[in-house]
């Protein structure tokens, strides 16, 4: 197969240029549009357009002339449904082309796009267009999108069903105007163009029509969202924006909406900033990518017996490296895929030798991900990892190099660090002095600086933070029982495990557990009895999650199991991969809830025991909710007096000690009680500490952490003869 690719070169000339020499703008028209491109991006065209100093026909002839090749006027012609099908939607979509005509004697097809140079361009639609000769034509950046939306985004049937990721851009991204991506798309009999405000704010109205008027929209406009059932009743919209301050019952509006036209989009905000911003619609879609890629994963890491989801383990970690340094969600997405996929080639070639050069991986996944179509700027991020930085970027950061960075530092790290290892202050030493020492080489300062500080927080919050990790296992197969027991204490869970119903109950009403895990692989009949005998005898399942692990091919006899309250069932013959993963999300649902039979933190006060919240954990509790309250915590004769004022600790005292020599005795304190009452600013005392609760935590941390040290060296160690 061929392309027609000698159309055309690029002048030297700019596109400003050539309009200005053409006589088609005015200096001052190309100012006036510069300055709307520093501010809302896009093409210095599109921007013209915009204000509508030239029309799309002139700006093609502009564009053929700069290129020196045939363009397209996409707005005036109608495109054949088998034309729109010789190009993939997805293919469409990423690379913003459009096929408009195909010469069945020439055997040639002609897409529109907006570089009819670029060789990458041309060799990936040679490889989709199955035979025929492609032929790109320049057309306006507007007009594309325009009519991308109309031919591909507009059907759920056959190849033009496209899934929600970060390149099904709509046509109103130009204007901040982005319409959800993991809205629905819209059929056909919607109108594309029309769009109903509801809003009482005449700054909307103003703003937003005029900005959808822009991009050819009709825009219906009303204050209240009793009007604008009246209005819906025999219409149909593309999109219905409500703010959320209109009178009149707007949650009947939406429902009538969903009965009327059940694909029409509808988009409530609290303000304009935060429509044109696009605040927080994605996140959902985001979170549930993220949650599915790391379940996926995980799959195959427990299909292959691997001991853990590397994969997972350096997605989650890129996830809040990308967090931490501020990347937009469409970058952060792009890099959180190559993350989990980076070496996907392991699990589709089968196990290689670990020792291998990393880049060899990465290389198969790259041509895995290339004949799988999958979007090539992910391919150009994986291509970024491990390569030495010779160039210096100081003026401009290419997304794929940053995010081939956040791989290349964060694989390196778990590969060195096992996902069950816990770090301790002097590995991490270590490894921040060989980061720093590869920061200029093979890791850019902009990524290596916030993975270490960001490093640094997950140790400090590993010496304090022990919280939703206790587990008690009942199992009747000690070997089985004791392997997952290891696996968990490796993931630094709390574990006991109990092989009698009597001593169960009696554990279970004594401690109760954050989670529970039952191993049996007797009949189902039998797994059942014991349950119900559980219950019985007063375990409750629905209070603290449980998991069942049993015979595969038992399953489907127990799912009735999860109505009792049961979490989940896992067959006991995988790998503890899945299970680990499962138990970690609980933690983090746990972590989610206020505190409550230990103390909740209500107005009238709150107490518990140190055995079930020690003071760290209280104090963790406390600050970053800005509480201003009295401590009290007792343990045996000793009392410790704590006030934090908007949750900083500004005063303590116990006996002699104070500030924060006396918070550090009170951490070493395992058995007593805490109590917390909220007061007033103007009771607080004269404050006698001015050292952040962080400082004081981790040097507290560090002093327990020594005197443990000390207390195993003084002890007498048994030596086998």
């Amino acid at each position: 197969m061929t392309s027609d690719s000698s159309q055309g070169k690029k002048s030297t000339k700019r596109l400003d240029q050539i309009l200005i020499e053409e006589g088609l703008v005015s200096e001052e028209q190309v100012r006036e549009a510069l300055h709307s491109q520093k501010e809302y991006s896009g093409k210095i065209g599109s921007n013209l357009m915009r204000h509508g100093f030239i029309d799309e026909a002139a700006l093609v002839k502009a564009l053929s002339i700069q290129y020196e090749c045939e363009g397209v006027v996409l707005s005036e012609i109608e495109i054949p449904e088998e034309i729109v099908k010789f190009v993939p939607a997805r293919v469409a979509v990423a690379r913003r082309v459009m096929p408009f005509d195909y010469d069945v004697e020439e055997n040639v097809l002609k897409v529109a796009c907006e570089d009819p140079l670029d060789e990458d361009l041309i060799h990936e639609l040679d490889f989709v267009a199955r035979g025929k000769k492609v032929q790109l034509v320049v057309a306006v950046e507007l007009s594309l999108k325009t009519a991308i939306a109309n031919y591909y985004m507009t059907s759920v049937d056959g190849d033009k069903e496209i899934n929600a990721d970060e390149n099904s851009e709509t046509l109103s991204q130009s204007s901040g105007l982005v319409f959800a991506a993991d809205d629905k798309a819209v059929t056909p009999e919607v109108p594309l163009n029309q769009v109903l405000l509801v809003t009482d704010d005449e700054d909307d109205r103003r703003v937003i029509s005029d900005i959808m008027g822009r991009e050819n929209y009709e825009v219906t406009v009303t204050d209240s969202a009793n009007d604008a059932i009246d209005i819906i009743d025999g219409r149909q919209f593309h999109t219905v924006f409500i703010r959320d301050t209109v009178s009149g019952d707007y949650l009947d509006l939406i429902d009538r909406l969903r009965k009327i036209s059940p694909r029409t989009r509808v988009r409530y905000y609290e303000s304009s900033a935060n429509l044109l911003l696009n605040q927080k619609t994605n996140e959902a879609a985001i979170d549930l990518i993220i949650r599915n890629l790391d379940l996926f994963t995980s799959l195959l890491s427990s299909r292959q017996n691997n001991e853990e989801n590397h994969s997972g383990t350096v997605g989650q970690y890129v996830d809040r490296l990308c967090r931490r340094i501020g990347l937009p969600d469409k970058d952060r997405m792009t890099i959180i895929n190559a993350a989990y996929l980076h070496d996907i080639a392991k699990f589709y070639y089968g196990k290689t030798d670990s020792s291998e050069n990393p880049r060899s991986f990465i290389d198969l996944t790259v041509k895995l991900l290339d004949s799988l179509n999958f979007p090539p700027l992910i391919a150009e991020v994986l291509r970024s990892m491990y390569i030495n930085l010779r160039q210096k970027y100081t003026k401009r950061l290419p997304i794929e190099v940053l995010g081939g960075n956040i791989l290349t530092v964060v694989d390196i790290f778990c590969d060195n660090i096992a996902a069950n290892e816990k770090l301790s202050l002097d590995k991490f030493d270590a490894i921040k002095k060989k980061f720093e020492d590869l920061t200029g080489k093979l890791f850019l300062a902009e990524v290596a600086k916030p993975f270490i500080a960001m490093i640094k927080e997950e140790v400090f919050e590993a010496q304090t933070d022990d919280k939703y990790n206790q587990v008690m296992l009942f199992g009747d197969m000690p070997e089985l029982t004791s392997h997952f027991e290891h696996r968990l204490r490796q993931e630094g869970f709390r574990t006991l495990s109990i092989s009698t119903i009597d001593t169960f109950v009696e554990l279970f009403r004594r401690s109760r557990p954050e989670m529970m895990v039952l191993l049996s692989q007797a009949e189902p009949t039998e797994v059942i009895n014991l349950i119900d005998e559980l219950i019985t005898q007063g375990v409750n399942f629905a209070v603290v999650p449980t998991f069942l692990l049993t015979n595969s091919a038992a399953i489907s006899d127990l799912t009735g199991m999860l109505e009792k309250g049961i979490e989940d069932i896992i067959p006991v013959n995988d790998n503890p991969n899945l299970l680990i993963v499962k138990m970690k999300k609980i933690q983090q649902r746990l972590g989610e809830k206020p505190v409550s039979e230990n103390g909740s933190f209500e107005e009238n006060g709150a107490r518990g025991r140190l055995e079930d919240m020690n003071l760290i954990d209280l104090l963790q509790a406390m600050g970053p909710s800005r509480k201003t309250v009295r401590i009290a915590v007792n343990s045996g004769e000793q009392e410790l007096i704590i006030y934090l004022d908007e949750g900083a600790i500004v005063y303590a005292k116990c006996d002699v000690l104070t500030g924060a020599e006396a918070v550090y005795e009170g951490l070493s304190w395992k058995d007593g009680t805490w109590s917390a009452q909220p007061v007033s600013p103007g009771s607080i005392p004269e404050p006698n500490n001015d050292y952040s609760n962080e400082s004081i935590l981790m040097e507290g941390c560090r002093l327990l952490d020594e005197r443990t040290r000390n207390d195993i060296s003084t002890q007498e160690i048994p030596i086998e003869e």
